[in-house]
């Protein structure tokens, strides 16, 4: 036998060598060994893998922190931050159509994932930056918006592109070593999704740039991964096997159905089975270029050949498209995730185990890893386990299960909640004020009446040990506008001083809609305003107020104070009322402002207020703003500038610190609100300090762990219902328009975030609990008119046993083709 082999000339064809109707797996058979696959492995897709970890990376890990981002730095209340999260999500799922569109018509899957990506990456760059700017700058919200805006386009724009290119670098024939590159496409996907989400929370609590927070890493490094993953694209350029742009599907789809319409319309009088065959009205098969290229590779020509199979198959896309219908509902719940669930977890104990914290943004990280681990078990177990029931698994039975499943998922969510909203603040009405009294004495029960009224008796009693108060009755009063009340003091102990001798009164201005509290102290009573909005940054930390009653005498003698108490007349009468820093405990009192457990209390959030005595001022106080303060053990220092300062003090060497001795803050638990009131006691004799930590809105008492069965059963849903959906739809609709089937799947979860703002705008309600029972009945509801949909459709269609009956297949242009005459189908 003759073993050298074949030399064939460049110019001999197919034809002559005996090969011309040969089968692409015939001349090149796919690879079945392991290391024989790896070798004929296209080295340019670990460029297209490495490119979708980062982008992945970059835009879920930026999605992650983008709702709390909404809420603590652009100053968005929680409904409007929920419109403006689902309004990206929109946007994001819309612009598949446009990459699409591109791709196919114009400039090809390479140009398009690369010009994309640059627009992408600078989207993250804008939004990197924005994020560096103060609060109250005029830059916010418009370039933040620009940046979401511009991300969103690139993001969607490349999603249709990635994955099918990647395909692109394998023969159309090598299916097994292609399924393998989709596998290890989906896993870099959720690798990239886990990753980022768990880590970049991280990145937003850490203080940065003058701020306690910082958005500006949480973002950046998203941005520089996103930039990194435009290099990793682009490596590869020399090395892709790069398909031309061809007949643009989406644009040839959408022109077919308004020709049919339109025809159906002006064209009355002809009749034709199904509406879109109106399309076929006036065509001529001898002049139409898909007829006519399909004939010159046939052996006869019939009439209509390749615009009547075209017709067919918007037909099948049609029937899956109306399947396809209630799945925005889904979307509408699935994606709530990242903004009502993540506005859930913040207002929860987010304290897994004493010491560590799961930041209310990681949460999720558990569906990636459920996703993960749910596939197989459904796969190997789960269905099996039920058709052995005698019960078939059809696509249509898995997606009614997991859309009720999805609407089990959001009751769990909505009972979780109801037991949430027993932490939350009690909001006043327009005309109602609330009270709560303080009373910072050590050993001196107070009795409070309000003066005109027997229905509102406060009684106060006194401090015990220097801990933590619980939770005190807010007092209503119905002051319509506003209405000053008298609140009557009485005092019964061994060290109420002098107030013991007679009761006194002290008048409150009360308005409507707002919350007071007076405290009781040695110095005098000490009133104003709470505020009773409890964190939201997501750090697990609670607001601390300050009233501090400390008069200028008590300050360290041999310090000269340039400010706090500078030109008092009477330092007696005046209150210290420069920064006061927390610090976190130590034996020996010291204080670092780099310490990640540093805060300030500013004078610029301080006013002054008068004390009183039986309606008489007597001396001020001065009343700080909240901060939000992690939880731990902290000391109090008086703050003495050496220089300038910003925000946060870079170093230690810029500023003294001196202790304010006897005052212990002991942060506990994780959303409080309290009121820390520290005075003297003793009237101006000072002898020692004391404090109360007064709480005016309780702890988080829900653990964030209670999340945990709705992540499950969310999970399990979309198994159920999203995967199978896109499966479903896939299979059902015909080879030659699947992209098309995509782009809509894509454009359901558009539609689905357009639901929630629709929703939002109409159904205006408040309790977070309400919200999420009646996005779970309306979920039932689409559920219902699904099944009903789903008893019509009589018949799965099986493409893979009608290839014979099929239009050309994409890439197999060797291929011999025979015409039947009657219905002008395709055989192979």
């Amino acid at each position: 036998m003759d073993l050298n082999p074949i030399k064939v000339d460049s110019l001999v064809s197919f034809d002559e060598l005996g090969l011309r109707n040969a089968r692409p797996e015939d001349l090149d058979p796919e690879p079945t060994e392991f290391m024989e696959r790896l070798r004929r492995w296209p080295k340019s897709t670990f460029c297209i893998v490495g490119n979708e970890f980062c982008e992945r990376f970059s835009y879920l890990g930026m999605r992650s922190v983008l709702t709390l981002y909404l809420i603590n730095i652009l100053q968005f209340s929680n409904d409007n931050a929920t419109i403006l999260y689902h309004a990206f999500t929109v946007f994001a799922f819309s612009s598949p159509l446009l990459g699409s569109i591109i791709a196919d018509g114009y400039i090809g899957k390479f140009w398009t994932i690369f010009s994309l990506s640059i627009i992408y990456a600078c989207g993250n760059v804008v939004l990197a930056v924005a994020s560096t700017f103060d609060k109250d700058s005029h830059f916010h919200p418009w370039l933040d918006l620009a940046g979401l805006l511009v991300i969103a386009m690139g993001t969607g724009g490349i999603k249709p592109c990635v994955s099918s290119f990647g395909a692109d670098q394998f023969p159309s024939h090598y299916v097994v070593m292609i399924s393998i590159f989709f596998s290890v496409f989906y896993f870099t996907i959720n690798a990239g999704s886990m990753i980022s989400m768990f880590v970049t929370p991280f990145f937003r609590t850490v203080p940065c740039m003058n701020h306690d927070s910082c958005y500006p890493l949480a973002f950046g490094i998203p941005a520089v991964l996103m930039v990194v993953s435009t290099i990793i694209f682009v490596l590869g350029s020399f090395f892709y096997k790069k398909v031309p742009p061809k007949d643009n599907v989406i644009a040839r789809v959408f022109k077919a159905v308004c020709k049919a319409v339109y025809n159906r319309i002006t064209k009355r009088s002809v009749r034709r089975e199904h509406w879109l065959d109106h399309y076929l009205d006036g065509h001529k098969c001898d002049s139409d270029p898909q007829c006519i290229a399909l004939a010159v590779k046939g052996k006869r020509i019939g009439e209509k050949c390749a615009q009547q199979q075209f017709a067919d198959d918007i037909k099948s896309l049609v029937r899956v498209t109306v399947m396809m219908l209630p799945v925005p509902m889904f979307w509408a719940l699935y994606d709530q995730q990242g903004s009502r669930w993540l506005i859930q977890a913040v207002a929860m104990n987010s304290e897994i185990w004493p010491g560590y914290s799961l930041l209310p943004d990681q949460m999720g990280v558990l569906n990636a890893i459920l996703i993960l681990l749910f596939i197989p078990l459904f796969q190997a177990f789960v269905y099996p386990a039920v058709e052995k029931c005698g019960i078939r698994t059809t696509p249509l039975r898995r997606m009614v299960l997991g859309g009720l499943l999805a609407a089990v998922a959001f009751s769990v969510c909505g009972f979780v909640q109801l037991k949430v909203n027993q932490t939350l603040p009690d909001i006043p009405a327009d005309n109602m004020g609330f009270v709560s009294v303080i009373n910072t004495f050590k050993n001196c029960n107070i009795h409070v009446t309000a003066d005109g009224t027997d229905k509102y008796i406060l009684a106060n009693q006194s401090l015990v040990d220097d801990k933590v108060r619980e939770l005190q009755q807010l007092y209503h009063f119905n002051v319509g506008d506003h209405k000053a009340i008298n609140f009557n003091f009485t005092y019964a102990g061994s060290e109420c001083f002098d107030y013991d001798k007679a009761p006194f009164s002290v008048p409150l201005d009360i308005k409507g809609g707002k919350t007071y509290f007076v405290a009781a102290t040695p110095q005098g009573i000490f009133s104003g305003t709470s505020s009773i909005e409890k964190p939201q940054e997501g750090a697990g930390e609670s607001s601390v107020s300050l009233n501090l009653l400390l008069p200028c005498s008590s300050l360290p003698t041999n310090v000269t104070w340039d400010h706090g108490c500078k030109n008092t007349a009477s330092p007696k009468l005046s209150s210290y009322s420069s920064r006061i820093a927390a610090c976190e405990f130590s034996e020996k009192p010291h204080c670092d402002p780099r310490n990640k457990k540093y805060y300030v209390w500013k004078e610029k959030d301080a006013s002054l207020s008068r004390l009183h005595s039986d309606g008489t001022d007597i001396a001020n106080g001065t009343a700080y703003a909240h901060k939000d303060i992690r939880p731990g053990v902290y000391q109090l220092f008086y703050v003495r500038y050496l220089k300038p300062d910003g925000d946060r003090t870079p170093s230690e060497n810029d500023l003294e610190f001196y202790p304010i001795d006897d005052v212990i803050l002991d942060v506990r638990g994780q959303g409080g609100v309290y009121t820390l009131t520290v005075a003297t006691n003793g009237v101006y004799n000072v002898k020692e300090n004391i404090f109360n930590l007064h709480a005016v809105v309780p702890k988080n008492h829900v653990s964030i762990l209670w999340q945990v069965p709705q992540y499950v059963i969310i999970t399990a849903a979309e198994i159920l219902f999203s995967i199978t959906g896109l499966e479903f739809s896939y299979s059902q609709a015909a080879p030659s328009l699947k992209s098309v089937v995509t782009a809509i799947w894509w454009f359901t979860v558009a539609f689905g975030d357009l639901v929630i703002i629709i929703i939002d705008k109409i159904v205006r309600i408040e309790d977070l609990a309400i919200i999420m029972f009646v996005f779970a009945a309306a979920m039932v509801v689409v559920i219902g008119v699904f099944i009903l949909m789903s008893i019509f459709y009589y018949e799965y269609v099986d493409y893979s046993k009608k290839q014979d009956d099929r239009s050309p297949v994409e890439g197999n242009d060797n291929l011999s083709y025979e015409y039947d005459d009657e219905d002008c189908s395709t055989k192979l």
